[in-house]
């Protein structure tokens, strides 16, 4: 535990606390310990800092899908990969998916999306970020949507169990649809992050992106508990909801996608 609580300095305090109320006859080899923890934690940032761009990304794919024949045909694939990079004063993230469902051959389904996220350290709890986002789905009403924005973020909660940020800050958005063209629109950006850990093989994860406008605004919500397999294969259940304030003609203002998954760390 101080290992791994060693480059955040707040809960290092509160582990060795903990550690000599528990074992007060070891408090010189619990300071020891520290010294070494501590030593290994800045050794290590030294090398994060001298990593190029490309170096030093964590990430995990995700695949699933279903098959089912009989009366009706129907299969449908779920992927995704999500990257992440941890340096001294930046961290980003880059999270993809793809869900394409087919029914009797006729394809039911084709949803792709790409986010893009940058963020500048400020303090260990302020941040500012940049996000680029970019999504196709016919069946919603639009070829491509894109946005861009800009703002701040912030860690209302960030320790080794549970974490929690929220952002907000304005946005661009330009949509293809399918019915009425091209159209670009000013909007705000609102998102919220959290992520729990459930003892040691499982996780929860919780996140809500808005894009709220005076036209048709955008939320999407998705909740996902991921159970730890065997080392680094995991399997996942999720739900996402997508609301559409004012969505495109004959098009209802909310979807929503269940997932069955197994993920892969590396």
């Amino acid at each position: 535990m101080i290992d791994a609580a060693a480059s955040d300095p707040g809960t290092l305090d509160a582990v060795v606390r903990v550690a000599k109320k528990t074992n007060p006859d070891s408090a010189a080899e619990i300071d020891a310990q520290v010294r070494q923890a501590k030593v290994r934690a800045e050794v290590k940032k030294r090398e994060i800092s001298q990593q190029s761009f490309f170096e030093g990304w964590d990430g995990k794919g995700e695949v699933g899908g279903n098959l089912s024949t009989g009366n009706t045909d129907q299969e449908g694939l779920a992927l995704g990969l999500d990257l992440e990079k941890d340096a001294p004063h930046w961290w980003y993230t880059v999270d993809t998916a793809a869900d394409i469902q087919r029914e009797d051959k006729a394809v039911t389904k084709e949803r792709y999306f790409v986010s893009l996220a940058s963020h500048y350290k400020i303090t260990r709890r302020f941040y500012v970020v940049g996000v680029l986002w970019g999504e196709s789905d016919r069946f919603a009403g639009y070829y491509s949507r894109y946005s861009e924005s800009l703002g701040m973020g912030y860690r209302l909660i960030d320790n080794s169990i549970l974490k929690l940020r929220a952002e907000g800050g304005p946005a661009l958005r330009q949509a293809n649809y399918i019915d009425t063209g091209p159209e670009q629109s000013a909007s705000f950006r609102l998102a919220e992050y959290l992520s729990w850990k459930l003892g040691y093989r499982n996780d929860f994860t919780q996140r809500m992106v808005g894009y709220l406008q005076s036209g048709n605004s955008t939320v999407i919500s998705s909740a996902a508990l991921t159970t730890k397999l065997y080392e680094a294969l995991a399997a996942r259940a999720s739900f996402e909801v997508r609301y559409e304030s004012k969505p495109p003609s004959g098009r209802k203002n909310t979807d929503t996608t269940t997932r069955v998954t197994l993920v892969y760390s590396f």
